[in-house]
């Protein structure tokens, strides 16, 4: 092989430029994939030490397994199990916060805060460790409390200050004597406090209730067997588990992301290879002549073909080399900017790191690939006359046809029988075919472009049209697979931002509840309801329970194995909560549907489970829990009404830490029958016109509610859509630094081509400035060039966006049930034109600004090929 090495080395040595832009390209795409693995790894340590402190030093918990509350005397029993070290009830709730001196804001309101408490046996938690301290220390007395810093800024206190819980009744006095270390991270966070358990009682008037035991074990003993031997002491609905148990849905979302970072690293260094097949080509069309000659002195196919094998390993192990500690820096720095957020600190994983090298060294080899085919089966005679040689028809007409029939089978996928088969069809084939597809379709379009607005663009420009035509003509695959490499920026951000508004737009559509929600984590008794309806200007209100269900295995919406296994279950009135509410009726009607409700043995279900499952009227649904389970005849299917948007709103989960991606609808008291629970957390209202039309009588109502039912939160339709809107902020930001970084690997891609068509056509270019042609025009002609690839990329970069976005919309319908509308973001993608055209000229001009500065002579002491 060493005749193979010598020509690598001087392939790469004698174009340095172009062999550092490739080189930069690979490191791109490795410093992306290092990055984001490191980053998400960071992220994940990062919940999983939240949900360790959350959980504490415990080794099992006994909860209501529909994340109700139950007798706290059971604690007592259980501190008598065997193998029992020690154990610790906790009960959550809400209260009412208040600076003892009745200090007011700037407004004139009382300084108080509605926040998210949770209450343990300050006497014997020590042994739990649930809590780090930024300052102070645990509250170790009933009348004293912990606060985060959040609480302690809007409230405007610190150590030693004295606050009041407010309830029906007199207040309860608290001081505070600690600040959880807990850093403030945005406007969804909520306040926590952490007091003795029987504050939370009193303040709701639930007294010996609690939400959960926990239980630290005997040292050497096993959880499982522990769990499994005295899971029988409890009767149903409360279960005996273990407490890594709470992992159960986080565990199922790292495994996704796994996935899609797969995923995402095998797109990214298939783009990377793309851009170095298309760099090494236009290497290996330029040093033809040379091959030809190795050939007429006996050098052996295998030589050629293994010189750019090796050319491809060098270019892709020095992108690894420098990429993936590269990318690991980048996620050190975000992980430092935001360390507020990632506690863990930075975490490599070395599968990360694997991925960022060893995907890096695949994507120069496979880059290489079809260049080595090239010089292979260069023949000397042919290749000594390559420049008289133009592409031909046929070849461009071709290399679409592939494209076209890639991007055909992508679409026959879409005919797999379940809608788990056609996902992994469609990430693992259908997404790379698509992408080679239109890179490759791009060539014929190029040609097509050419012809219609090369007249123009050579106007515009100020060359002889039939120069450029000329060129233009000759050079169908370079610029035509420039052109697809470029268009990946484009179609990521159209894809991505038509996605994000048909998302957007549905959240939207969906919110169309009663005006107004009061919640209350700790449930709202009749008393608490009726003096909410008491308020001036509520005009009727309906109380809403939340409870989550398993859904039978068969039916859950999502990719098998990665779908949530709950769905929301709203416990509700039926005939008043269909009156309030503006429910769409997509089959069935309220006047069939209540006494079936009632009957308890029905339920209605959202939209979802028709569009995804096909479950409708008449269907059968299967709630509850692996080993207590029921089933129920659907009587409707309706709109959410946004009912799943408000339980987030306000911070609901269950037990088991993971989000159900629909919900159904129960009748109370079949939920108080089968479930053992009858907790109406929250209230909807329907208000009167002009109780709340601005941010200020929205804060007055809300103090008046808290007045009303102390520990109550309290949101309009306006402040949920605000959040919808933020969320549909954030995706689309996204969407544009991933076309952004797209396009900045994309455009090494470019500057290469150009630097490869400069240096082939130098002798070119000194004979026109040799017959009279000012210093200008060679440079213009690669711009005029660059300009016609620039549309090219806009045009087809604009259909694989499209393209991409139509198989999102199939997707979200297959998944999550979501009925989505294609949305074509015309402003995004004239952005994104400006943006392709503006990276294009910026990539060439380098190589036409050394061309200027290149005297006559220079260009034609240039080699003629």
């Amino acid at each position: 092989m060493r005749a193979s090495w010598c020509i690598a080395r001087h392939t790469l040595g004698g174009r340095k430029g172009r062999t550092i832009l490739l080189i930069a390209a690979v490191m791109m795409g490795a410093a992306l994939t290092a990055s984001l693995s490191s980053g998400m790894r960071s992220l994940q340590a990062s919940i999983e030490y939240r949900i360790t402190k959350r959980i504490g030093n415990t080794d099992a918990r006994i909860v209501h397994r529909y994340s109700g509350t139950f007798d706290g005397d059971l604690v007592d029993e259980v501190t008598t199990w065997p193998g029992v070290a020690e154990a610790a009830a906790r009960l959550t709730g809400s209260l009412t916060l208040a600076r003892e001196d009745g200090k007011r804001d700037e407004d004139g309101r009382r300084l108080r805060i509605t926040a998210k408490a949770r209450g343990v046996d300050v006497k014997n938690d020590q042994e739990f460790r649930q809590t780090d301290l930024k300052e102070g220390r645990l509250p170790e007395k009933p009348d004293e409390i912990l606060v985060d810093p959040l609480t302690a800024q809007l409230l405007d206190i610190g150590l030693g200050d004295n606050l009041v819980v407010e309830r029906f009744g007199p207040p309860i006095k608290l001081k505070v004597v600690g600040v959880r270390d807990r850093q403030i991270i945005g406007a969804l966070q909520k306040p926590t406090v952490q007091v003795d358990r029987s504050v939370i009682s009193e303040a709701t008037g639930r007294n010996a209730k609690i939400s959960v035991i926990s239980i630290i074990l005997d040292e050497g003993l096993d959880t499982d067997t522990w769990v499994e031997e005295n899971a029988d002491r409890v009767e149903t609905p409360l279960v005996v588990e273990a407490a890594e148990l709470a992992r159960t849905g986080y565990n199922r979302q790292i495994e996704a992301a796994g996935i899609g970072l797969i995923i995402f690293t095998v797109l990214g260094f298939l783009v990377c290879s793309l851009i170095v097949a298309v760099g090494m080509t236009t290497a290996v069309n330029e040093q033809v002549r040379q091959m030809a000659m190795v050939r007429c002195i006996g050098g052996a196919r295998s030589v050629l073909a293994g010189s750019q094998i090796m050319v491809g390993c060098v270019i892709g192990g020095i992108g690894a080399i420098l990429g993936t500690p590269l990318g690991v820096g980048l996620a050190a720095l975000m992980v430092h900017r935001y360390d507020e957020i990632v506690r863990s600190g930075l975490v490599v994983p070395p599968g990360g790191l694997a991925a960022s090298a060893g995907g890096a060294l695949i994507a120069g080899v496979l880059g290489a690939l079809y260049p080595a085919w090239r010089s292979a089966r260069t023949s000397p005679l042919a290749a000594l006359a390559v420049r008289s040689r133009p592409a031909t028809a046929k070849g461009v007409w071709l290399c679409g046809l592939i494209g076209l029939v890639l991007i055909g089978l992508q679409t026959l996928m879409l005919l797999a029988p379940t809608a788990s088969i056609r996902f992994w069809l469609y990430e693992f084939f259908g997404l790379p075919f698509m992408i080679i597809g239109y890179f490759l379709v791009a060539v014929p379009v190029f040609m097509v472009i050419a012809r219609i607005l090369g007249p123009l663009t050579a106007k515009i420009w100020g060359i002889p049209q039939s120069l450029l035509m000329g060129n233009l003509k000759a050079s169908p695959f370079r610029l035509g697979l420039t052109a697809g490499a470029l268009m990946l920026g484009l179609s990521t951000l159209v894809s991505i931002w038509s996605n994000g508004l048909a998302m957007v737009g549905d959240m939207n559509e969906r919110v169309r509840f009663a005006d107004a929600f009061a919640f209350r984590s700790t449930g709202l008794s009749q008393d608490e309801q009726q003096a909410i309806l008491d308020l001036p200007g509520v005009v009727a209100g309906t109380p809403v329970g939340y409870l989550p269900l398993r859904v039978a295995e068969d039916q859950r919406l999502g990719v098998d194995s990665f779908a949530p296994a709950n769905v929301t279950a709203i416990g509700f009135e039926p005939e008043a909560f269909l009156k309030l509410n503006r429910i769409d009726w997509i089959e069935g009607n309220a006047e069939d549907a209540i006494p079936r409700l009632m009957d308890g043995d029905a339920v209605l279900v959202a939209e979802e489970f028709l569009t995804a499952r096909g479950m409708g009227v008449g269907d059968t649904i299967t709630l509850g829990t692996e080993d207590d389970s029921s089933d129920f005849e659907i009587v409707g299917v309706v709109g959410a009404g946004g009912l799943d948007l408000a339980t987030q709103m306000f911070g609901i989960r269950n037990v088991y830490m993971e989000q159900a991606v629909s919900c159904v609808f129960l009748d109370f008291e079949t939920v108080a029958e089968k479930y053992g629970t009858r907790e109406a957390y929250i209230m909807q209202l329907d208000l009167q016109d002009g109780v709340i039309v601005d941010e200020k009588t929205e804060l007055d109502f809300a103090e008046q509610l808290k007045d009303a039912v102390p520990g109550t939160a309290f949101a309009t339709g306006r402040t949920i859509k605000e959040m919808i809107d933020e969320i549909g902020g954030t995706v689309l930001g996204l969407s544009i630094t991933l076309a952004l970084a797209a396009l900045g690997v994309a455009c090494l891609a470019v500057a290469n081509v150009v630097a490869a068509g400069v240096a082939a056509r130098t002798f070119e270019f000194g004979v026109l400035r040799a017959v009279g042609g000012k210093p200008g025009l060679a440079p213009r002609l690669v711009l005029a060039e660059s300009t016609i690839t620039g549309i090219v990329a806009i045009i087809v970069g604009f259909a694989a966006g499209i393209h991409f976005a139509w198989n999102g919309v199939i997707f979200f319908r297959d998944l999550a049930g979501l009925q989505l509308s294609l949305a074509i973001p015309l402003n995004a993608t004239l952005v994104g034109a400006v943006v392709v055209v503006l990276a294009v000229l910026i990539a060439t001009a380098p190589a036409s600004i050394a061309l200027i500065r290149k005297p006559a002579r220079v260009l034609l002491a240039a080699r003629a090929g």
